[in-house]
């Protein structure tokens, strides 16, 4: 038997002429052109981290954690959705029930895993924050080895007003940033730590030989991982918005695919016994 078939009604006196009901095809086209958008966001990630990676494919044997490489975190994102919204496309065009299979089961298993990070994430958050603050100190050991890093640092402690992981002395652990280190970074924090809104690349020079009372003058000592947390509370309405429109979303496309693959499955029966 097919996998393949469409679902439009048969005219004549066929009992199939009033099969499927017109919501079928709301189904198929909501699912094609839902994935549509999601498939070009998908491209557009891919093409975003490709990018960043060619331009710094020189530096990649002195990295020696890709995991904390934006460009790399970014193509995993990004191949995930270009794979399930791609089946979901294909699967609702061409009205396959092996790709919709796959797309719904997929959809199924994010959901799931969803779900299993929000409430792992909740019930060990000590030793989530542990992880946390391990992944940003090797951000910072790598600092100026990766521009993505770099920027991605800096953005990060410019907005959340913060420096370092825990506490702006993180930054000692940097090889540039060491006070033992022969750059003229020695004994210093990046620019982004700076209190000032101008872009000074000296403005944090020397902040990590002096108390911190007199580093609070001129940097930001709070660690980024306490603004993290002040952020979330400060847009806790935006936050739980977004992580309960993601679940809905998936949960409505993964209802939409088991729905048009059954009207499929029934057209394929009907079909058979006439």
């Amino acid at each position: 038997m097919r996998r393949s078939t469409k679902v439009h009604p048969m005219r004549g006196d066929n009992e199939l002429s009033s099969y499927p009901e017109k919501s079928t095809y709301c189904v198929k086209y909501f699912i094609f052109f839902m994935n549509i958008l999601f498939w070009i966001v998908s491209c557009l990630i891919l093409a975003i981290a490709s990018y960043a990676m060619l331009e710094k494919q020189e530096i990649y044997g002195q990295i020696s954690h890709l995991t904390t490489d934006p460009a790399v975190l970014l193509m995993c994102i990004g191949l995930v959705m270009f794979i399930i919204s791609f089946t979901g496309c294909i699967g609702a065009l061409r009205e396959n029930t092996c790709l919709l299979k796959f797309y719904y089961v997929m959809l199924g298993v994010m959901l799931l895993l969803e779900i299993a990070t929000a409430i792992l994430g909740y019930v060990y958050y000590d030793k989530v924050r542990k992880e946390m603050h391990s992944a940003f100190t090797k951000m910072i050991d790598n600092y100026l080895d990766d521009p993505d890093l770099q920027l991605l640092i800096d953005t990060v402690q410019k907005e959340l007003k913060c420096c370092g992981s825990e506490k702006y002395t993180d930054w000692e652990r940097n090889v540039y940033y060491n006070c033992s280190s022969p750059a003229i970074e020695r004994c210093s924090v990046p620019y982004s730590c700076c209190l000032t809104e101008e872009v000074n690349s000296q403005c944090g020079f020397g902040a990590l030989k002096i108390s911190k009372n007199e580093a609070s003058r001129v940097i930001f000592t709070k660690g980024c991982l306490e603004g993290v947390e002040d952020w979330f509370r400060n847009n806790l309405v935006l936050m739980a918005s977004i992580a309960a429109s993601l679940p809905v979303i998936q949960l409505i496309g993964l209802c939409c695919a088991r729905r048009f693959t059954s009207d499929i499955n029934d057209v394929l029966a009907m079909q058979g016994r006439s």
